[in-house]
């Protein structure tokens, strides 16, 4: 149970990121509303990625994807550090001085309007579904435990806080507030890792417990799971708009490296929770509840508190800077791409707002409907990085001609093929949906660029 100590570091926890964010509340400008008018610094840079990239989806999947299946979440801690690193020396710097607000401008600015606009649906959707619909999830859980309210009754009730806390912050106000979470986040999984550990026996008692299958690696539960999760790093809109909201391109660089270690070791020890859960907690636990039950069964008064407010900091901090991602990708992609290209500052920040409803109400009803943290992150990633991954790198760093047939086609022929598979269950070779998209998406637009009338060479820059 929550005593009333724990109850009063929740309840603080709570009102005091309220007031941090209302203290640093943006100005009604979209440059200052989506990207902090490009004024973040080292050490808020590096926070606000952390406290995103670690979210408490993240933690709450990881943790229980671990008690399920073991060490499978060992490849994707090692693909995902590597593309951290590749990200922080030659993306970061390029993306902050090229600026922008969401990663599939560079699809306009390469391939043209409908293509942009076309990224930015997928990319929208894969923000709902990363942010607003995990966290809902895993914040209903957390509620679930802490109230005893029903589990669906305790995402609507966590929506409802999200959404009222993104609605008056924006950029600004949502890093400051990354800063602050990620300080309890780490502390909190540190804790809570170590107790865990300790209470399971140690190593040890780990190995000595847990199924021997949970300590060999299932190569295709590996393989889709990097596809889902690691992936679409590479093409992530709330990463891409950390980069534009940088002070300068040595911050986006230096922030990006900084934080690629601290991020994986923070998701090995969600690794070690999970595999000490299946000593500590019953073995038919649904996995989504485990990381929440450890911390109420086996931390201390006090101590529990703490880490309770990490796992809401790490659901926080990830659900409304996907949100804002999101709804800019909706305001700047799709309304002012497609719909009303001379749109005004006022209307686009209006838009923008009513795009964090829209994506947030979205995605509670997506995580509604789904079984889990994992299926969600995974049907979400499926039709962007499928359809999008291909061309967007290309035109990033390719030195060929580029043509907007080709990536059209390829996006769409990429982007279908990944959604029908997924939602269809086709496996062949063992290989996730996404896979299946991203062949077909290169097969597409290779075929198709070298004949296009089109084509052309295009500098991203201008």
């Amino acid at each position: 149970m929550v005593g009333i100590l724990d109850w009063s570091l929740i309840i603080v926890y709570m009102l005091a990121m309220v007031g941090v964010g209302m203290y640093f509340k943006t100005n009604d400008s979209m440059q200052d509303f989506a990207v902090a008018d490009k004024k973040l610094g080292l050490s808020v840079m590096t926070a606000t990625m952390l406290a995103t990239a670690v979210g408490g989806g993240a933690l709450t999947g990881s943790v229980g994807n671990s008690y399920v299946n073991g060490i499978v979440e060992v490849p994707k801690i090692i693909i995902l550090l590597c593309i951290n690193v590749f990200m922080g020396l030659f993306v970061a710097k390029k993306m902050r001085n090229i600026g922008g607000f969401t990663a599939p401008e560079m699809l306009g600015r390469v391939y043209g309007k409908r293509c942009q606009t076309l990224g930015g649906l997928f990319c929208a959707i894969y923000m709902m579904g990363t942010g607003p619909a995990m966290q809902s999830i895993a914040l209903g859980t957390c509620i679930h435990l802490l109230l005893g309210v029903n589990m669906k009754l305790g995402m609507i009730i966590g929506m409802a806080i999200i959404l009222a806390y993104t609605l008056s912050s924006g950029m600004w106000g949502v890093a400051m507030t990354d800063y602050v979470q990620f300080i309890f986040l780490a502390g909190g999984v540190l804790i809570a890792a170590a107790i865990t550990y300790s209470g399971a026996g140690g190593w040890a008692g780990i190995t000595g417990t847990v199924p021997e299958s949970h300590l060999e690696l299932d190569t295709s539960g590996a393989i889709k799971l990097i596809c889902a999760t690691s992936l679409p790093v590479l093409i992530d809109g709330n990463r891409y708009s950390r980069f534009f909201s940088a002070k300068d391109a040595k911050t986006a660089q230096i922030s990006t490296l900084i934080a690629a270690i601290p991020q994986c070791l923070l998701l090995v020890m969600s690794l070690v929770m999970g595999l000490a859960a299946v000593v500590l907690l019953p073995a038919d636990l649904p996995k989504d509840m485990v990381f929440a039950t450890l911390l109420m069964k086996y931390l201390p008064t006090g101590i529990k508190g703490l880490c309770v407010a990490a796992l809401m900091a790490a659901i926080m901090s990830t659900a409304d800077s996907y949100m804002l991602s999101g709804a800019t990708n909706i305001s700047v992609d799709i309304y002012k791409t497609y719909i009303n290209p001379k749109a005004t500052d006022k209307q686009m920040l209006i838009v923008t707002k009513g795009g964090i409803l829209a994506v947030g109400l979205l995605g509670l009803g997506f995580a509604l409907l789904l079984p889990d943290v994992m299926s969600v992150w995974t049907l979400s990633s499926t039709a962007y990085v499928g359809g999008c991954l291909v061309p967007m790198l290309y035109g990033i760093f390719g030195n060929g001609k580029k043509s907007y047939t080709a990536a059209l086609i390829s996006m769409l022929g990429g982007g279908s093929v990944a959604l029908v598979c997924d939602l269809n269950k086709i496996v062949i070779f063992g290989l996730p949906a996404i896979v299946y998209g991203i062949i077909v998406s290169a097969i597409l637009f290779f075929a198709i660029t070298p004949f296009a009338k089109d084509a052309k060479y295009v500098d991203i820059r201008k």
